[in-house]
C-alpha cells in the first residue's frame, strides 16, 4: 500500500489537477493521494478565490483521500517557506511514502542537482546575488541570473528552468526534502496545462488563473462561466460549484477597506518604523514606499500595482500587504530552534533526525474509506476538531529526537510549543477574517472557524 503526498493550493480545482492525480496512481500504484493545501490565503499574496472547505470539497469529489491545511504563515510566504512547510508537514505523517509535483521539466536528476546546490550553497553564491540585486533586480531574478553562471549548459538545454514557476517550487520542495533529511521518495510529472500564468481558455487544460480571470467577468448570472467551466473543470467539481455559487469569487479588493485600516494602523504611528519592520517580507525601502504611497490608496489590487517596482515583484508586494492586514511577523515564521537548519542540525546520532518545522496537521477533509490513516501514528498532532486544536498541541508528546534537539540548542521544549499555538491561533484569525469578509459578500450565514467540522465524503 502506498500513499504519495502533493502541496497545493487547488485554487481553483481543474482539469490539469485531475490529470495530475491519476498519473501519480499510475507511475506510483499509490492507493492513497493526499493533499497539503494553502487554506484561506494563497502564495501570491492574496485571498483564496473560494473558502478552503469548497476546495477540500473539490478535491475528496476528485479522487484526494485527505485533505490537510497549510498554516497562512508559511502558505502566504516566499517559494522556500512554503515549500519547506509543505514538506515538512508530509513528512511528519508516518503513511505518506512519496511526494509528487507538477513542473515544466520532469528530469528529476536534473532539479535534483540544482536543489543540491542551492541546500548549502557556498557563500560566493549569495556574495553574486547581492551584486546583481544592487543592480535593480528582484531577488528571484538575481537568483536566477547567479544560477545560470553556476549552471551554463543545464540552463541552455533548459531554457525555462529557472523561471518557470513550478519548475521553482520543484526545485525548493527537493531542497525541502534534503535539509530536513526526509524520506519521502519523489515524484515529478510533467505539466500539461497552459501554463501558471497563462490566460488561455481554448484547450481542456487550463490554468487557475485563466478560470480565476474568466469567473470575474461581470456576468451576473454566471452562464458564461460555467459554460466554459465544463471544458476545463472535472464535472462532479463544476457541479459542486453550480450548487454552492454564492460562495465565490473573493478576491483582494473585498479586503481593500480592511487593508486601508491596517495600513493607516500601521504607518500613522509615531513608531510605525519599528512597529513594522518585522514584518514578513517587508524591507526599509517597502516600507518607505508603502507609507509615501498611502495617500494614493483606492483599492487592494491598484495600490499593489501602484507599488511595483523593478526590484518588486508583484507577488512580493501582495505578500507584504497581506503580512500586514494579517499582522504576520518574520518570528512567525522562525521557529524556536537553529535557523536555518544545517546537515548536522537535522541528524541525530543514527542518521535519522527529523525536526518538524510545522508542529500540526491541520484536517480539513477526508474520504470515510481513508479514515483509517489517521490513525496512524504521526510525529505531530493531528487536528479534526478545531476547537481542540490548541489543548492537543500543548498536550502532546512530541517524539524524543524532537525534545532533544531543542535541548540541546539550550531552549526549553516550552519555546516550540508557544510557537505551534501562535502558528494555531494565526490559522484561526485568518479563517474568521476571510469568513467574515465571503459572508458579507454573498449574505452567507457561517460558522466561524471553532465549529467548522472536516467535510466527509
Amino acid at each position: 500500500m502506498k500513499t504519495i503526498g502533493i502541496i497545493t493550493e487547488y485554487n481553483p480545482f481543474h482539469n490539469g489537477h485531475l490529470y495530475q492525480i491519476n498519473k501519480i496512481k499510475e507511475m506510483t500504484g499509490a492507493e492513497h493521494v493526499v493533499v497539503v493545501m494553502s487554506g484561506d490565503f494563497v502564495q501570491r499574496g492574496v485571498p483564496a478565490w473560494t473558502d478552503k472547505y469548497l476546495r477540500s470539497e473539490m478535491a475528496l469529489a476528485s479522487g484526494i483521500s485527505l485533505v490537510f491545511e497549510l498554516p497562512v504563515c508559511y502558505a502566504t510566504a516566499s517559494a522556500e517557506q512554503f515549500a519547506m512547510a509543505g514538506v515538512s508537514l508530509l513528512s511528519s505523517l508516518s503513511f505518506v511514502d512519496g511526494i509528487c509535483f507538477g513542473c515544466e521539466c520532469d528530469n528529476l536528476a536534473l532539479l535534483q542537482k540544482i536543489a543540491d546546490f542551492l541546500a548549502f550553497p557556498p557563500e560566493s553564491f549569495y556574495e553574486q546575488v547581492t551584486v546583481f540585486t544592487s543592480q535593480g533586480l528582484s531577488f528571484p531574478a538575481a537568483r536566477q541570473k547567479a544560477l545560470e553562471t553556476v549552471f551554463p549548459n543545464e540552463c541552455l538545454d533548459n531554457p525555462d528552468l529557472l523561471s518557470s514557476p513550478n519548475n521553482i517550487l520543484a526545485i525548493e520542495y527537493l531542497k525541502a526534502l534534503r535539509v530536513l533529511n526526509s524520506t519521502l521518495r519523489p515524484y515529478a510529472i510533467r505539466r500539461c496545462d497552459s501554463g501558471y500564468h497563462s490566460d488561455s481558455l481554448e484547450s481542456s487544460f487550463a490554468s487557475a488563473t485563466a478560470i480565476r480571470k474568466q469567473s470575474l467577468t461581470g456576468n451576473d448570472t454566471m452562464t458564461d462561466f460555467f459554460s466554459i467551466a465544463g471544458k476545463v473543470m472535472p464535472d462532479a467539481v463544476v457541479s459542486l460549484l453550480r450548487q454552492e455559487k454564492n460562495r465565490f469569487p473573493v478576491t483582494e479588493d473585498d479586503f481593500s477597506v480592511l487593508l486601508y485600516y491596517c495600513l493607516q494602523n500601521h504607518f500613522q504611528k509615531t513608531d510605525s518604523a519599528a512597529n513594522t519592520a518585522t514584518i514578513l517580507d517587508m524591507t526599509p525601502e517597502l516600507y518607505y514606499r508603502i507609507r509615501n504611497c498611502l495617500a494614493d490608496f483606492d483599492t487592494y489590487s491598484s495600490f499593489t500595482g501602484l507599488l511595483k517596482t523593478k526590484q518588486y515583484t508583484h507577488s512580493r508586494i501582495s505578500r507584504v500587504l497581506l503580512h500586514l492586514l494579517l499582522d504576520i511577523h518574520e518570528e512567525s515564521v522562525s521557529y524556536p530552534l537553529a535557523n536555518p537548519l544545517t546537515p548536522q542540525h537535522t541528524k541525530n546520532a543514527d542518521g535519522q533526525f527529523f525536526f518538524p518545522v510545522v508542529p500540526y496537521a491541520r484536517l480539513l477533509g477526508f474520504q470515510k474509506k481513508a479514515s483509517y490513516l489517521l490513525r496512524e501514528e504521526s510525529s505531530i498532532p493531528i487536528i479534526t476538531k478545531p476547537a481542540d486544536g490548541l489543548a492537543q498541541i500543548q498536550n502532546f508528546d512530541f517524539a524524543d529526537s524532537i525534545l532533544a534537539y531543542a535541548g540541546s540548542f539550550g531552549k526549553p521544549v516550552d519555546a516550540y510549543v508557544n510557537y505551534a499555538c501562535r502558528l494555531y491561533e494565526k490559522d484561526i484569525m485568518a479563517a474568521n477574517l476571510y469568513s467574515q469578509v465571503q459572508s458579507r459578500k454573498y449574505q452567507l450565514k457561517l460558522p466561524d472557524e471553532y465549529r467548522q467540522k472536516p467535510v466527509i465524503l
